[in-house]
């Protein structure tokens, strides 16, 4: 199944990384994460919403995101970064259980059926550390509370029509989930209904839900709203988890890693917590008007005109780069237009160039340079594994399955 996913879109070669570099990239994003949710308890009281509001997030969106949250969030995210030749640079970090790529050891492990690979591999050391199992034992965890031990009845569930519109996705999921010993069940949240306190798919009791739907698929779907409640309801009585809450991606919102370079918040970080900002995170701040705690969003913007080819704008809350505005591939009045039409939770970071990686073409044996983006997974244990996305730096900017021109590899480390 992973192979008639993503069979058509891998790149001809997998790519590495030191070992310990990537390793210690992993420990400043755990780092990073208990700084961004002790956050809102610094700085406002403990009130989520109060810290939603502060990186411009829409109000109907934040609601969603903070009913059920967690009063200490569970660390399972995937960075998506750029190697700029010297070290990994952090562009976003999705905070939650919806995460992409967690099944990519599979191509790890094709790759080392190939006899001329496996010798290749032996003799530099290779190793890749597979994120499924991480995810089948952050599962297990979040069953224990409502089960009686054996293998918990998991489902991923989606949005409606979401199952339908990426099937070959999640069935490739469900593949490498199954090698770990969960039977993973594919639903939809429309489904989904509670008999006795428990949540049922289909009729079908559940221990845990994998979350796959977001918050902005709801905003719309009263009867997802309902069903949410129902979810949120189950987990607090410990008869159905959820796994994860909403309110994960609160901190998955880019704005989140903009406060981290504001001065008014850096002020109050460990050195520790300055030290790993400064290593991982681009300069970024936000550009929604009243989101300055220095007060000098003129200023702001004047430096991110001066510094156009520098720089790019993000919405904070999006995917695949929809709605990025790349200041190199824009003229000034293109920018400037891009600044003022930016969303209250927009934000600008700092370009980071990533480190071209020459690619042989299977087919004509010339050598491309091409662009990569970094998948680092991360959790409670550290480093959990990676995949890459990458693409021509001939054919643009962005790096996502967006851009029909991107391909998909696996990692291998080495050190």
């Amino acid at each position: 199944m992973y192979a008639e996913s993503f069979g058509r879109v891998l790149l001809d070669r997998p790519l590495f990384a030191d070992r310990t570099e990537i390793e210690e990239f992993a420990g400043d994003l755990r780092l990073l994460f208990g700084a961004m949710t002790s956050l809102p308890d610094r700085l406002y009281d403990g009130d989520l919403r109060a810290y939603c509001a502060a990186i411009g997030m829409d109000a109907r969106l934040a609601g969603l995101m903070c009913r059920g949250a967690a009063p200490r969030p569970v660390l399972h995210a995937r960075a998506d970064a750029y190697h700029d030749g010297t070290c990994f640079r952090l562009l976003e970090l999705n905070v939650g259980s919806e995460l992409g790529g967690t099944d990519t050891a599979q191509q790890n492990r094709a790759w080392l059926r190939v006899p001329e690979f496996a010798a290749f591999a032996e003799e530099h050391g290779l190793r890749h550390l597979d994120t499924a199992p991480r995810v089948a034992d952050a599962l297990r965890r979040a069953a224990r509370p409502v089960t009686d031990g054996g293998e918990p009845v998991v489902a991923l569930i989606e949005s409606t029509g979401g199952i339908a519109a990426h099937e070959h996705v999640f069935t490739a999921v469900r593949e490498a989930m199954a090698a770990e010993g969960v039977d993973l069940l594919l639903g939809e949240i429309h489904e989904l209904a509670e008999r006795n306190g428990k949540i049922t798919l289909r009729g079908t009791p559940l221990d845990v839900i994998l979350r796959y739907f977001v918050a902005g698929e709801l905003l719309d779907d009263p009867v997802g709203q309902d069903v949410l409640d129902l979810l949120i309801r189950a987990d607090r009585e410990g008869r159905t988890a959820l796994f994860l809450p909403l309110d994960s991606g609160v901190y998955a919102s880019k704005g989140s890693l903009a406060l981290l370079h504001d001065p008014a918040v850096r002020a109050g970080l460990t050195e520790q917590e300055r030290a790993a900002a400064d290593r991982a995170v681009p300069w970024t701040r936000l550009l929604g008007e009243g989101l300055q705690s220095g007060g000098d969003r003129a200023g702001l913007l004047e430096r991110c005109r001066a510094e156009r080819a520098e720089l790019v704008v993000k919405p904070g809350v999006g995917y695949g780069g929809v709605g990025t505005v790349v200041g190199h591939e824009t003229d000034d009045a293109g920018w400037a237009a891009a600044l003022d039409a930016a969303g209250p939770d927009a934000v600008v970071q700092r370009r980071v160039r990533p480190a071209p990686e020459p690619v042989v073409d299977a087919a004509t044996g010339r050598t491309e340079d091409w662009a990569a983006n970094w998948g680092v997974f991360v959790d409670g244990d550290g480093y959990a594994g990676g995949f890459v996305r990458a693409l021509k730096q001939t054919q643009g900017a962005v790096i996502s399955f967006s851009n029909p021109g991107t391909r998909s590899s696996c990692v291998f480390t080495a050190g």
